[in-house]
């Protein structure tokens, strides 16, 4: 796990991407309060729903915000691939990046399929413009992998709103 962690340290360790996650955040944050007080949410979805906003923004931050060498607006392409199985360091960031994401966001909107929806979503936003900047490979595998760890999380906080 060395390699994971030096690639997740690497990217971490900026401070762009810090700055960019507290952006996105405040933006992210007060949007899912806003709709989750008008839908008449408990205060436990309510908390779900911020933590879902701040996991989201972390995602966008890390993966849209970091220094990359030659990053200019030029559409570089995307790769294709079969997604999983996952092998690398890489991959399993890949994997976990929606996770948080998808446990709050599950709890907070007890439904798969929106959860599903949104994550999707966000890893075809994220893999789209790592193609048009160059700040990352704008990669098919990276977009199901991103999808499997919305999913995964999404069953994760969906069960734990159930038990809870």
């Amino acid at each position: 796990m060395g390699d994971l962690g030096d690639t997740a340290w690497s990217i971490l360790r900026q401070p762009n991407v810090w700055v960019a996650f507290a952006l996105v955040c405040v933006g992210l944050m007060t949007q899912s309060s806003r709709y989750a007080k008008a839908a008449g949410w408990s205060r436990d979805r309510l908390y779900a729903a911020r933590a879902a906003a701040a996991a989201l923004s972390l995602a966008l931050a890390v993966t849209l915000a970091r220094v990359t060498p030659g990053l200019s607006i030029d559409w570089r392409g995307c790769g294709g691939g079969v997604g999983l199985p996952v092998d690398d360091a890489e991959g399993v960031l890949n994997v976990l990046l929606l996770v948080p994401w998808g446990i709050a966001a599950g709890y907070a909107w007890r439904r798969f399929w929106p959860v599903f929806a949104v994550g999707a979503g966000a890893s075809l936003l994220i893999e789209l413009v790592q193609g048009l900047l160059g700040n990352g490979t704008c990669h098919s595998d990276d977009l199901v992998r991103n999808a499997a760890g919305a999913a995964i999380g999404a069953g994760i906080g969906i069960v734990a709103a159930q038990v809870y």
